[in-house]
């Protein structure tokens, strides 16, 4: 029995040994390689969830602890073929062989060094790793009343992956490189690690995470401190760039996830765009918080606030929240930009392309899962225009260029009501910060009330609707508006046709412009909006303008009823001063139609102001800034006159071929120039019917900019309409013609008329006046009453000269004469209608006899808004001071007789 024990123990011993030698020869051998990598990676898939190879040597240290060594593993990409997912030199871990032999796999102290990671994303959005969907909650089995009551159902389990398999272990990497690429945004990272080291500290209550290295080049730094049931921090530092996350998790029974506050202090924000790999756009320094909060299904951004204050004095500041970003609801964030530092906003624009933003205030909410502006309010140095119906509004990805700047793609927004938008427009930017690489293509229709603001809805229902097609784009190096068409549709009441193109929209270069816009029945028209149907015909008004950076070429048309105006403008700035030269031009213009029309916009005015009072109610208040139209400030020289007039070489050409009015027709011409500051309007000759009219201006705007020089004639003008036109009701009949010379400030109109000096003329040749009061007054009673004149009731007028002089609002005269064929009146005095007076003598005596006594001699005297007429009774009589006393056998008519006394 003995010898029987020892044999079987003895046997034992050696199968013992055995079973060692064989199970280190299993673990060790390089016999076994091929067995140990294939248990190893098909342990090590089964705990990631990804298929795992091993290419190198798996050796195995059998103790209480066991320790694992693999060696050249790689984890292939299962969606990209050729691209591994993971390459790692060495692997190393501990094994608890008790744990192992329950039949529990227990793996830590991990060591990988050599690691490089690729996570790539292609153009089609296939990923180098495995996307995992969480899995639904299974529904706890239903049970009756009886039977104890089952526990409630939990989600299942999670499929396993990376993230979970370290979750729990303690790891130290070195020698790290992950790689972070996404073809459709554009954007890599290359991480670079020295070391990371995750730790489970204090029995497993404290995982610490901790490491440095690099991204794009960029240093940083890590240290996360996550410690069971308690709140957990996080601190990541890039050059000048903190940022902290810090926060605590959510207890399972409250939906699981986590609360956190995110800071950030960018430093220098130049490090951003270098991390980020974009070129740097701007500088600055910002600041950056917010609420965040995590569960399944939720992501929640609250009490969003950041502040960017850039290195040239300009401020971009965001507000707001999101109540879940996962699904875009409760979205409300507000943006204003300062774009120039404070205090120091930028000159008035001198022109378009000086014309720069100033401010920007944007409100963007959600509404029905889409974005939209609430409020948007964009300033210039020119103007301001708020908008408050932008939206919704999305953005297909946002991507980094081969240039190294931040695009959007697949851009698309509209405006105005969602279910019929005015406005539709996609496309897309290259480089936002800078809006450069613009390509936007959109669409425009809307009611005709867009144009014509007073139209009622019954009323805008008559008048159609307006649609536009557009193109924006910069590919010539410039942002341009390469095509605008735009028509009216369902109206014969009015018509809209225009076509646009400009290829720099800054200087205007390239610019090609034809609008046309008119109403086919203006009696029809007004009818439609109820008001007095005035019958001018058919109405139109066209635009054609096409030029480049240093010329253009303007036409400008207007047909109304009978009548036609065409205008031709050429514009060359390439020359040492600018040249501008034009043309109006009329073959035919009719006063009836200016009335008329005058008529209809009166009426479409008092319309428009009536329907705005009617229709006005009160704007809720906000805290928007006050919308102003697109004008420029006063002191702006946009548009300055002096300007224009003293660096322009200017030459405009006007001719009305035919002007036809009640008394006839009538034709004009005229010229108006301007060089180096010499002005010259004119001659403006205007011929109506027998009438003549022929007036020049100038000025000389540089040494005398406020004074201006008017002189001209006029003749050919009826003596007796004149006087029907004033009310006086005589018969009578003769040509008056006369002649001017007079200069004043310009500064205003009533200026002008106040401050004129200069001479003036009226004359009139033979004629004839239904009156013989002149006869009465210059020749007495008795000599009246067997005077022709009396017993013909009409006075011949041989002639009439009035000579006067005028000086700030003075008029003087020594010598006005009025002649007939047996009186001679000579009148002398002054009006002053600025220190409203009046001084007239008027002395009227036979003809050719000035020293006889003038029979009935008058006087105007007193205010001149309350003359004082007064006949000096019994008359009066004249003398030379040096004794002349005979008549010349040439007498000259409408001389002052006592003058030609010798």
């Amino acid at each position: 029995m003995a010898r029987f024990t020892m044999k079987v123990a003895k046997w034992l011993t050696v199968l013992v040994v055995g079973l060692v030698i064989i199970c280190w020869l299993v673990l060790a051998a390089p016999f076994f390689s091929n067995l140990r990598k294939s248990i190893v990676a098909d342990v090590l898939t089964t705990q990631i969830g990804q298929p795992l190879i091993v290419e190198g040597d798996v050796r195995v240290v059998v103790g209480r602890t066991t320790f694992v060594h693999v060696s050249d593993v790689h984890i292939p990409s299962t969606n990209i073929d050729d691209l591994n997912l993971a390459e790692l030199k060495l692997l190393e871990w501990e094994l608890n062989l008790a744990a192992l032999f329950s039949g529990r796999i227990d793996l830590d102290n991990l060591t990988l060094d050599g690691l490089q990671a690729n996570a790539i994303t292609q153009s089609d959005g296939t990923t180098s790793w495995v996307k995992r969907t969480p899995q639904p909650a299974v529904e706890a089995p239903s049970s009756s009343t009886d039977e104890q009551p089952v526990e409630e159902a939990v989600p299942a389990s999670a499929s396993p992956s990376i993230y979970s398999f370290l979750s729990d272990k303690t790891v130290t990497f070195t020698n790290i490189g992950l790689v972070f690429s996404n073809e459709l945004s554009g954007f890599d990272f290359d991480f670079k690690l020295g070391s990371i080291l995750l730790e489970q500290l204090q029995g497993g209550d404290l995982v610490s995470v901790t490491g440095g290295g690099t991204v794009n080049g960029e240093e940083f730094t890590l240290d996360g401190k996550y410690p069971a049931g308690e709140p957990f921090t996080n601190v990541l530092n890039f050059g000048d760039i903190v940022v902290s996350y810090d926060g605590s998790v959510i207890a399972p029974e409250q939906g699981g996830g986590y609360e956190a506050t995110l800071e950030m202090d960018t430093g220098e924000i130049g490090e951003v765009f270098d991390v980020l790999g974009l070129e740097r756009s701007f500088e600055g320094a910002g600041d950056l918080s917010a609420h965040i909060t995590s569960q399944p299904g939720l992501l929640a951004i609250q009490d969003l606030q950041s502040v960017l204050d850039l290195s040239k004095g300009q401020q971009i500041s965001v507000t707001g929240k999101v109540d879940n970003l996962v699904d875009q609801s409760g979205f409300d964030v507000k943006a204003e930009a300062r774009l120039h530092p404070e205090g120091q906003p930028p000159a008035n624009a001198d022109s378009l392309k000086d014309l720069k933003l100033t401010r920007i205030v944007a409100r963007v909410v959600s509404e029905d899962g889409n974005l939209e502006f609430k409020k948007l309010v964009i300033r210039t140095n020119a103007f301001d225009q708020g908008l408050n119906k932008v939206g919704p509004i999305s953005i297909g990805r946002i991507y980094r260029t081969e240039e190294k700047t931040l695009g959007l793609a697949d851009v698309n927004l509209q405006a105005g009501p969602k279910d019929a938008p005015y406005i539709t427009a996609s496309g897309g930017v290259g480089d936002i910060f800078k809006f450069k690489e613009v390509d936007l293509a959109g669409t425009l229709s809307g009611p005709a009330s867009l144009l014509l603001k007073s139209l009622s809805e019954e009323e805008a229902a008559k008048f159609g609707r307006v649609g536009a097609e557009f193109e924006i784009s910069d590919e010539a190096g410039h942002l341009s508006l390469t095509k605008l068409t735009a028509a009216t549709e369902g109206t014969d009441l009015w018509f809209l046709k225009a076509d646009v193109a400009v290829e720099n929209v800054a200087q205007l270069d390239g610019l090609k412009t034809a609008v046309g816009i008119g109403i086919t029945d203006t009696a029809s028209f007004l009818e439609a909006l109820k008001l007095d149907p005035i019958d001018v015909g058919k109405v139109e008004f066209g635009v054609a303008l096409e030029g480049q950076v240093e010329t253009a070429d303007l036409e400008l048309v207007f047909n109304a009823g009978g009548s036609d105006l065409k205008t031709n403008i050429s514009v060359d700035l390439s020359e040492q001063i600018n040249v501008i030269r034009g043309k109006v031009l009329s073959e035919r213009i009719r006063l009836e139609d200016l009335r008329d029309g005058t008529k209809a916009l009166v009426q479409l005015g008092e319309a428009a102001e009536s329907k705005g009072a009617e229709s006005g109610e009160p704007e809720p208040e906000d805290d928007r800034p006050p919308i102003q139209p697109l004008v420029l400030e006063e002191e702006s020289d946009v548009l300055d006159l002096e300007r224009i007039l003293t660096e322009t070489d200017l030459e405009i050409e006007l001719e009305l071929k035919e002007f036809v009015g009640e008394a006839g027709s009538s034709s004009m011409s005229s010229t108006f120039t301007a060089k180096e500051g010499q002005i010259n309007a004119g001659p403006i000759e205007l011929f109506y019917g027998p009438g003549f009219f022929k007036v020049t201006a100038m000025m000389d705007a540089v040494e005398d900019p406020e004074r201006l020089r008017v002189s001209g004639s006029t003749s050919g003008w009826d003596f007796g309409k004149i006087l029907d036109a004033v009310g006086l009701g005589i018969d009578a009949n003769g040509t008056l013609n006369a002649a001017f010379d007079v200069t004043g400030n310009i500064s205003s109109g009533k200026t002008f008329v106040n401050s004129m000096a200069g001479s003036a003329s009226l004359n009139m040749g033979t004629g004839s006046i239904a009156t013989s009061l002149l006869e009465l007054a210059g020749l007495g009673v008795f000599p009246w009453l067997f005077s022709n004149e009396l017993s013909e009731g009409k006075t011949t007028i041989v002639c009439v000269k009035a000579p006067v002089q005028l000086r700030s609002g003075q008029v003087r005269f020594d010598s006005v004469v009025a002649e007939t064929k047996s009186v001679q009146l000579v009148a002398k005095g002054e009006v002053d209608w600025v220190g409203d007076r009046i001084q007239i003598r008027a002395e009227p005596r036979r003809v050719g006899d000035p020293l006889a006594r003038s029979a009935w001699p008058f006087d105007v005297t007193g205010k001149l808004s309350d003359p004082q007429f007064k006949l000096d009774v019994g008359g009066s009589r004249s003398r030379r001071a040096d004794g002349a006393d005979q008549m010349p056998a040439n007498r000259v008519p409408c001389q002052p007789d006592i003058l030609q006394l010798e």
